[in-house]
């Protein structure tokens, strides 16, 4: 009889969403960011938009992203065109590139851990589970379909009204990348 009633699905919704760091994110930030890729440091920087909410009937924070690339550093594009040649065509369509990805953060109803899921416009998918500690959240992703490997982020909360974001990447072939990000709250 024990076993039947820990099988029986809930017929109710759990309490959406309401603790004091899902509050705080909610709204529109701005963003910088910058890229190392194993041999070329800072080869990337980009700016961009950020927008996070509650939804699915308050069950999780909803984050998404857009951005574009601002600057590719010339010792990056010497590599492309030498060593991986690259067309001018190529290269240029690098210097236009948007990007956006969405992101879904909730609790586990089980454990009380973090639980997410990211979608970007590479196909990438991962899946994301973590832990917050006063004004930081650390995340450890797998990524599959259109991306690989695993990476652990740090988000962390700077006085009311900035975060800084570091993704360290550790890919298949045993190289890595790391992301900096800088957002700051819309007035």
């Amino acid at each position: 009889m024990d076993q039947e009633k820990k099988s029986v699905i809930s017929l109710g919704q759990p309490k959406g969403l309401d603790d004091e760091w899902s509050r705080w994110l909610i709204g529109e930030w701005e963003s910088t960011g910058e890229s190392d890729l194993a041999g070329f440091r800072c080869w990337v920087k980009g700016i961009g938009r950020v927008k996070m909410e509650l939804g699915v009937g308050g069950q999780f924070l909803v984050v998404t992203k857009e951005g574009e690339v601002a600057h590719i550093s010339d010792e990056y594009l010497q590599h492309l065109r030498q060593s991986v040649r690259a067309s001018e065509e190529e290269i240029e369509k690098l210097r236009r590139m948007k990007f956006a990805e969405m992101e879904f953060f909730t609790t586990d109803p089980r454990t009380g851990g973090i639980i997410a899921y990211l979608f970007d416009s590479w196909r990438c998918v991962a899946t994301g589970i973590g832990k917050r500690d006063g004004d930081k959240e650390i995340m450890e992703w797998k990524w599959s379909a259109g991306g690989q490997g695993t990476s652990v982020r740090t988000t962390e909360g700077i006085g009311a009204d900035k975060l800084v974001v570091t993704e360290k990447y550790s890919l298949p072939d045993g190289s890595g990348m790391e992301d900096r990000i800088w957002m700051v709250r819309k007035r």
